[in-house]
């Protein structure tokens, strides 16, 4: 049984290899709500306002219509820029590919405990949204176009962190690395290119409005529990978002060996029990 307690042990050692990087935004072109981390832009025709949080920093835009006739949101000609490089809000079709690993439960034959397993792959391709968006006059849509998988903060030294403590939710205090940055240092920029225009329904002419804003990030902090149990995350702040990254596939491997090793352990001293009964 001590043998048993040791296997699930390793186990769970090896299935928790995971380091999380939270990394906070700040931008010089937009003004950012104190309480919650949304960047917002303002004029007379409409409000936009941006908001990150989540893994991989989903793209949540905002746009209320403060005109009196209808705008138009035009994502086919509007763009994410990741440094130097520009995705478009819309694409064509997502191409989606993979492998897929069952486990099906375990049983017993005259000999010993078996338990099935299934692979297999997929593919397919999802429709992605409309390149156009209808704002009706005095209302207002929200939509997430995008996630970052730009996995910048492997360039960052460990040796570059400073350690701070932070409460957790249950009231203690965990020590992270934290490292803080300037728009001149920052280990990544972006620039949201956004393309709007009204339409005379009369003489059928556009007037077409364009807007560009600008972010850095100026924070990463690296820890290695997940960031939903600091006390600073639950408030889920705009500005805020994380990346997790998890030990290769050898890891994985090693993870799976000794669960399976866990289980034929578990299988075999039962089948030694069984026997000794008989």
């Amino acid at each position: 049984m001590n043998r048993l307690f040791s296997l699930l042990g390793l186990t769970f050692l090896f299935s928790s290899c995971s380091t999380y990087y939270v990394s906070k935004l700040n931008s010089p072109d937009l003004n950012k709500n104190d309480e919650t981390g949304v960047f917002v832009f303002e004029n007379d025709s409409v409000q936009v306002t941006y908001n990150f949080f989540g893994e991989n920093a989903p793209v949540t835009i905002d746009v209320y219509n403060k005109l009196k006739e209808p705008l138009y949101i035009d994502w086919q000609r509007s763009a994410l820029i990741v440094g130097d490089q520009a995705t478009s809000y819309v694409g064509d079709n997502l191409v989606i590919k993979g492998r897929s690993l069952s486990t099906g439960s375990s049983y017993r034959t005259f000999d010993d405990w078996r338990t099935s397993l299934s692979e297999g792959a997929f593919a397919g391709t999802a429709t992605v949204p409309q390149s156009l968006t209808f704002i009706p006059p005095h209302s207002k849509i929200k939509q997430t176009k995008l996630k970052l998988a730009n996995l910048f903060y492997e360039n960052i030294a460990d040796s570059s962190y400073r350690s701070v403590d932070l409460a957790t939710i249950d009231g203690a205090m965990r020590k992270i690395k934290v490292r803080n940055y300037t728009q001149e240092n920052t280990p990544l920029t972006l620039r949201s290119y956004l393309t709007m225009y009204v339409r005379d329904d009369k003489t059928e002419k556009t007037k077409r409005m364009v807007f560009e804003q600008n972010f850095y990030v100026n924070q990463v902090s690296k820890l290695g529990i997940s960031p939903a149990n600091l006390l600073s995350f639950k408030s889920k702040r705009g500005d805020t978002f994380f990346n997790k990254k998890t030990k290769g596939r050898g890891v994985a491997l090693v993870t799976a060996a000794v669960a399976i090793g866990t289980l034929g352990y578990v299988a075999n001293e039962r089948n030694q029990t069984a026997r000794s009964i008989d």
